[in-house]
């Protein structure tokens, strides 16, 4: 199959990286720097904007890895010319270029995937088993970090923020398992951190939720720290405690604690799932659709927006 990469940063190189070893031909990248290094390292040609590449190049799917900010524009060329992508999250800072795009592609688009991979680590199916045995009552979820090397990061402009950018990853994978939930109570606070004077983004989020199957949530999230030293969620249940990191699913109960490691790097299942998904016509097969992406968008937006 041959793919495009859209975007030369750190996303877009661990997709290169899954690709190549999926067996997919990059025939192009675009990118305002670094894109004759990606290039030269994955193969395929660079190309400076989206129409260029289209104008050039047979392409059966590309991944769109580009900053909150700069979504819009290519989706849309891309749905022009009947080219599957899978666009990483978020889709946007806000909601306006997010809705128009799921509007487009409502209106008979191509088939959309977002990277919300942690939908595709191997162990949810049994996490899943697990909260179905004994329901969860309260839902626990940081991301406790540092601010990320990126300028763009720290404009909320750019990056829709914290919640939006880095968080939502939580958020999304509370909704693929619980459903829908109310924003309650969100706050922020803005410190003036020494080492970032430029960071207009909130530093510390912290929101409550309210689950239609019954639970209650407590998301929090932060940048002031020197490393990612917190990401994950946990669900409390009658007896037990489940708790999913990057690394591993704990269950701890009157039994002790159990660990179960998640299986293949998540973001690996999800581009392995996409191009089986185009390969065979089967919308199906994708970790999220654009759609379902989108929810998860206007619940993030309304954390970040009611905390103001």
């Amino acid at each position: 199959m041959k793919v495009a990469l859209i975007g030369t940063g750190y996303i877009a190189g661990r997709h290169a990286a899954a690709l190549t070893g999926l067996g997919a031909e990059v025939v192009g990248h675009v990118g305002r720097s670094g894109v004759e290094q990606a290039a030269a390292r994955w193969g395929g040609r660079a190309y400076r904007d989206t129409a260029a590449l289209l104008a050039e190049e047979d392409v059966d799917a590309a991944w769109i890895c580009v900053p909150p900010g700069a979504h819009g524009e290519v989706e849309l060329a891309l749905i022009e010319h009947g080219v599957p992508f899978y666009v990483e999250k978020p889709i946007g800072t806000g909601l306006d270029v997010p809705r128009r795009v799921e509007a487009v592609l409502r209106d008979g688009g191509p088939l959309a995937c977002v990277g919300y991979y942690w939908r595709g680590m191997e162990v949810i199916p049994e996490l899943r088993r697990m909260l179905a045995e004994t329901p969860p009552h309260l839902v626990r979820a940081a991301w406790h970090g540092l601010v990320p090397p990126v300028p763009w990061w720290r404009l909320e402009a750019e990056s829709g923020g914290q919640v939006v950018e880095q968080a939502t990853h939580l958020f999304d994978l509370a909704r693929f398992l619980l459903g829908e939930a109310e924003v309650v109570h969100a706050v922020t606070r803005r410190p003036s951190l020494a080492s970032h004077p430029d960071l207009d983004v909130a530093a510390v989020s912290a929101a409550t939720l309210a689950f239609g199957s019954g639970p209650l949530g407590v998301f929090t999230a932060t940048c002031v720290l020197h490393a990612t030293v917190d990401a994950g969620i946990e669900f409390h249940c009658e007896g037990r405690k489940l708790t999913l990191t990057t690394k591993v699913l704990r269950r701890e109960d009157a039994e002790g604690s159990h660990e179960i490691p998640i299986g293949r790097d998540p973001l690996v299942v999800a581009d392995e799932r996409f191009l089986a998904a185009v390969r065979d016509g089967d919308p199906g097969q994708v970790v999220c659709d654009y759609a379902d992406a989108l929810r998860t968008q206007e619940l993030c937006c309304r954390v970040r927006d009611l905390a103001g």
